[in-house]
């Protein structure tokens, strides 16, 4: 792949130095990406393997033995299933793998190798990571440490004031007696119908940032399988999340539409802004590149 300005090669290839796996004699080694950018060179573990369980029955078509299946789903390649299954036949494996070097090539660009000078690759790996975390994930995990947070701090300011009893039962009941490891919008819709008071009370209390979060996060999780759908990514045979790159391709500009047509088009512009400085921000976190 070429660009104004240099070249990026992203390919996969067994790495014959990692511990195999051994079946029947043959010899089963881990894929793995090489990426030479800009005079850098860098090696990393194929992500495509975390997701090759999704189209397992693609890969039974291919495979028989379920030993070897299993290996496959696992990472793990012999020398002529690599070069058949991902590298020369036109199958689903192929069509997985070929996505993971499409994002990888879209993410080392976004990072203009041939314009920056501090550019390395020595975080790509966490920065590849970060980028193909699911939005719905990313958004919810935003949304509920600033959720916390503020809880905590209305929890500590009206425990020092007598006048805000009320204040304090509530904020304490929230913080003490919820289980949050639960996700968040499944969290949120519950305790809207069985304690509609109560949040509406302590929401009241929530900074500007918080409550437009909250909004924007709603809506955005109303319409999960809607973006699914669209993107349609398990018929295709690419990464089944709907991941950051997909959001700044086609995600974001879909859902913009639908807003529009919800909540009229300032208030659908302001979600998706806040939609966007959030993902922004959680995958980027780790972008010290």
């Amino acid at each position: 792949m070429t660009n104004k300005t240099g070249k990026i090669t992203v390919k996969h290839y067994l790495n014959k130095r990692a511990k195999s796996q051994v079946f029947n004699e043959v010899h089963y080694y881990p894929v793995y990406v090489q990426l030479i950018v800009a005079g850098q060179k860098a090696q990393i573990k194929s992500k495509a393997q975390e997701f090759t369980s999704f189209y397992k029955s693609a890969v039974n078509k291919y495979i028989n033995d379920k030993k070897i299946c299993n290996l496959v789903c696992e990472g793990y390649f012999s020398e002529q299933l690599f070069t058949f299954l991902i590298t020369k036949d036109n199958t689903a494996i192929k069509t997985l793998y070929e996505d993971e070097l499409r994002i990888l090539k879209i993410i080392i660009e976004n990072l203009q190798p041939f314009r920056n000078k501090a550019f390395s690759l020595l975080h790509i790996s966490k920065l590849y990571e970060a980028n193909i975390m699911d939005v719905f994930e990313i958004t919810q995990k935003a949304v509920k440490t600033l959720y916390l947070n503020e809880l905590k701090r209305i929890f500590l300011e009206s425990a020092k004031d007598p006048e805000q009893r009320k204040l304090f039962k509530v904020s304490n009941y929230f913080m003490h007696f919820i289980n949050w490891d639960i996700n968040f919008t499944d969290y949120y819709e519950t305790t809207y119908e069985v304690l509609p008071s109560e949040i509406r009370f302590i929401e009241n209390h929530f900074s500007e940032e918080l409550k437009i979060q909250l909004k924007a996060l709603m809506a955005l999780h109303s319409r999960e399988n809607y973006v699914k759908r669209y993107l349609d990514k398990y018929e295709k045979g690419l990464f089944p999340a709907v991941h950051y790159i997909d959001w700044q391709e086609k995600a974001k500009e879909f859902i913009s539409k639908d807003f529009i047509k919800t909540f009229g088009r300032q208030r659908a512009l302001e979600y998706i802004q806040v939609l966007d400085r959030m993902l922004f921000k959680e995958v980027n976190v780790l972008n010290i590149l």
